[in-house]
């Protein structure tokens, strides 16, 4: 990100050591070194986050990269409530729905990356998060604001240089031209970067340029059911 931000020399090598830096004193603040075993949030909340915003894995894509599909199409009245709750268990001002993001994310670094690596013989970090908008409009807001963009911004600084790209698929015309304008200033320029907004009638198409025939999600019509991250987490 230091050389993606225009730095060289000392000074990126500088700026880079101050994001390392950054990423540890978070990653202790937020309590994400044992946040597998003993998450700052009840178990019930973690069972409704996954509930509300399912998170299945579907191995790796055409690049060697792993996939996530996260799932965001929930009634708006349902993720609001599961928001304002979290916001009790927040940690430095992180509302535990984001947290509970983070924990999938950290197993996915901490057990699915290392087993994937394992068996293809390199080491493969870099990670597609596929983030399905389909039902989300502008009574969202909440849910794009206070939870996509800080997830997205949390990952970028928590797990530097671990994310591939951000396919923002099946958006709506709400999302695509309201709420994204208004996520973007939100976000890095190297993180703006890394987002394709893709139109639901562009959906698959898009897909199959990151993933093979065999790897794309059963609920976009692929043979690939996934794993529920669920499941990862307790295995």
């Amino acid at each position: 990100q230091a050389k993606q931000d225009g730095l060289q020399g000392a000074a990126c090598a500088e700026q880079a050591v101050k994001l390392l830096e950054m990423c540890w004193e978070k990653r202790v603040t937020l309590g994400l070194n044992s946040i597998l075993e003993s998450p700052n949030f009840s178990e019930e909340y973690w069972a409704s986050f996954m509930d509300i915003v399912p998170q299945t894995y579907h191995g790796l894509g055409r690049r060697g990269q792993p996939i996530m599909l996260i799932r965001s199409g929930v009634d708006a009245a349902s993720f609001n409530k599961l928001l304002s709750t979290g916001w009790e268990h927040a940690v430095e001002g992180v509302n535990a729905a984001v947290l509970c993001f983070l924990r999938c994310e950290e197993c996915l670094f901490r057990k699915t990356v290392p087993r994937e690596s394992k068996q293809i013989g390199h080491l493969t970090d870099r990670v597609t998060l596929i983030i399905d908008l389909w039902g989300v409009g502008l009574g969202h807001i909440g849910f794009a604001k206070d939870f996509l963009a800080v997830a997205v911004k949390q990952t970028v600084v928590l797990y530097p240089e671990t994310l591939d790209r951000v396919l923002v698929v099946n958006a709506a015309w709400a999302f695509a031209r309201l709420l994204w304008p208004i996520l973007k200033q939100l976000l890095h320029p190297v993180t703006q970067r890394k987002v394709e907004i893709v139109d639901a009638s562009e959906t698959g198409a898009k897909l199959l340029e990151h993933m093979d025939p065999n790897s794309i999600p059963s609920y976009f019509n692929g043979p690939n059911r996934g794993i529920h991250v669920g499941q990862l987490v307790w295995e």
